[in-house]
């Protein structure tokens, strides 16, 4: 279980779940991976991604049924491509989902 929430003065912060999905600029996803790798996290989600839709919750569970989870709370269908971040406190990380349906972490370089 991946906990998204954090103990600040006797009580919890909710944590913020964004999905970015694609607009409609087609990119093959081996494209999309390399202009990310070249442009960087920000201007690529500029370029290829809508605005993020966002809701808050207290922990998820990072497993097979993640997927479905993020589908029913957004109330969309999450594909290939589309890119979640999970901010909570200090911590902020960003995962792509993949071809074979696994969340890819996008590492963000200084």
């Amino acid at each position: 279980m991946y906990n998204v929430s954090y103990r600040k003065r006797r009580h919890f912060t909710m944590a913020k779940l964004m999905v970015y999905k694609r607009n409609t600029k087609f990119k093959d996803l081996s494209e999309l991976v390399e202009e990310l790798s070249s442009l960087g996290l920000i201007d690529t989600l500029e370029k290829y991604y809508n605005k993020p839709l966002e809701k808050q919750a207290k922990s998820i569970v990072a497993g097979p049924s993640f997927l479905q989870f993020l589908n029913k709370l957004f109330q969309i269908q999450i594909t290939t491509g589309d890119i979640i971040h999970l901010e909570s406190g200090d911590h902020s990380k960003y995962y792509m989902l993949s071809v074979t349906g696994t969340w890819d972490e996008i590492v963000k370089l200084q």
